[in-house]
């Protein structure tokens, strides 16, 4: 009969009680942040857009996914974007700028829900917009939080401990658009593929803008040999963005010309550069070269030796020279 310690018993115990309370901890915490908004972006499609002085009414929902209920605060901020280009950031009234301010215009209703488990909450979002609202885009983001709950972060994407939706409205009116790709990173020479770049587009415009580049990429003779669509994204105001792709090709010989082209804006403009790349395997073009000349050598060596067997040199036509004199000197002495 095998017999267990007391300290043995005692260490074994405390592991799988640490182990059951880090269990549930887990559990209590994933049960506890389980909220999520929807949508995640709201008019970021244009289709909120109001005249100054006009009202509009839209909605958002909120659920809890969490297996305890949750009574739920709902409020507005403004947001700045990230040095990134999309990650969107909370900021208050004193932060805001005004020209692009959006949530002194929204009123939400209710502004408090309780929900139980997996329950689903609307939440009607009144927009008024002044009249004397600049035309242009406006940006705001709707976040739901637990009440007397800590507030770590605001996500616009799904589980967190406040989430939200962020809203775009646009003011019509004349608006600048204006936007400009401002560097475009292509490499001059490559020994082979597959090509990797990277532009980014900078947004002067009043509104932000939806734009898909597509890379065109043709030969020395100028036909087209790749068009490459890039991923569309949302650029804010007053900010850059980066793209990238790749060009699936390994090998070729030669020169290419990049040329990108991005469409923007309710007019249709297009951003456009250009860029060259020689595409040349300048290590395989050596080792062909190399035994090129190793087998040209050595059929020029067994060449030469052939002709050399058959060829007499000059000193054996000298040797039968004389010998034929000494043999005709020879039959003359004889006769």
């Amino acid at each position: 009969m095998k017999i267990i310690c007391p300290a043995k018993k005692n260490t074994l115990l405390f592991f799988v009680l640490f182990f059951v309370f880090a269990f549930f901890d887990k559990a209590m915490a994933a049960s506890s942040m389980s909220l999520t908004a929807t949508p995640v972006r709201l008019g970021d499609d244009f289709s909120i857009s109001l005249s100054p002085g006009e009202k509009k009414q839209v909605q958002v929902k909120v659920r809890n996914g969490a297996i305890d209920p949750v009574v739920l605060e709902s409020g507005v901020l403004d947001f700045v974007v990230a040095s990134d280009g999309s990650t969107p950031i909370a900021v208050d009234k004193s932060q805001a700028n005004n020209r692009w301010s959006l949530a002194s215009w929204l009123t939400l209703v209710p502004a408090e829900h309780k929900l139980s488990s997996e329950e689903l909450a609307t939440v009607n979002v009144l927009i008024e917009v002044p009249k004397d609202a600049l035309p242009g885009g406006h940006y705001a983001m709707i976040y739901h939080r637990p009440i007397n709950a800590s507030t770590d972060s605001v996500s616009g994407s799904g589980i967190s401990q406040r989430v939200g939706t962020l809203l775009y409205v646009t003011v019509k009116g004349p608006v600048n658009e204006s936007a400009s790709i401002s560097s475009f990173d292509w490499p001059k020479f490559l020994e082979n593929g597959p090509v990797n770049f990277s532009l980014n587009i900078n947004n002067q415009s009043d509104i932000h803008i939806n734009t898909k580049p597509v890379l065109k990429i043709y030969n020395l003779f100028g036909k087209q040999v790749a068009n490459i669509e890039v991923e569309a994204k949302n650029i804010f105001p007053k900010s850059e963005r980066s793209f990238s792709g790749k060009w699936d090709k390994v090998w070729g010989l030669g020169y290419y010309k990049a040329v990108v082209e991005a469409a923007y804006g309710s007019q249709g403009k297009v951003m456009t550069t250009t860029a060259g790349l020689f595409l040349i395997p300048v290590k395989i073009i050596l080792l062909i070269l190399i035994l090129t000349l190793i087998i040209t050598i050595l059929v020029l060596s067994i060449k030469k030796r052939k002709e050399s067997k058959i060829i007499p040199s000059a000193n054996d036509l000298q040797i039968n020279s004389k010998t034929n004199d000494e043999a005709s000197d020879d039959s003359e002495k004889k006769e």
